[in-house]
């Protein structure tokens, strides 16, 4: 995981909820937000689902692998980048570069959660 660029702690949690969910809801709720206030409001969603995860259980070895990697020291800090936000074009620089990130981190997982599964598929027969 500490190959190649920085991935945003945001992204990763946003990524495990794609893959654990199945739907895009956050990242594209996040990526769209048109004000500071809203994008906090979807974060702070988004977190929620992500605590009630942790507690019930990942569904996806990756997922619960990834997870592990989620610095919550470092997520407050990005939260707070993202509050001291002024300027609309550099808000939606942040967050669109956080739906990219969670994007192709929720590719990642899904594309060893589908590895796994075929070679598990292949030693089985």
């Amino acid at each position: 995981m500490d190959k190649g660029p920085r991935i945003r702690n945001l992204a990763r949690v946003l990524a495990i909820l794609n893959v654990e969910q199945g739907s895009y809801t956050y990242i594209d709720k996040i990526s769209q937000s048109v004000s500071r206030d809203l994008a906090l409001y979807y974060i702070r969603e988004a977190l929620r689902d992500y605590h009630s995860l942790v507690n019930k259980g990942f569904q996806f070895e990756e997922t619960k692998k990834t997870s592990e990697y989620v610095i919550f020291s470092e997520l407050e800090s990005e939260i707070e980048l993202i509050r001291s936000i002024q300027d609309p074009a550099k808000l939606r620089e942040e967050l669109s570069t956080i739906a990219a990130q969670a994007l192709a981190e929720s590719g990642r997982l899904l594309y060893l959660e589908e590895k796994k599964a075929t070679s598990s598929e292949n030693s089985e027969k």
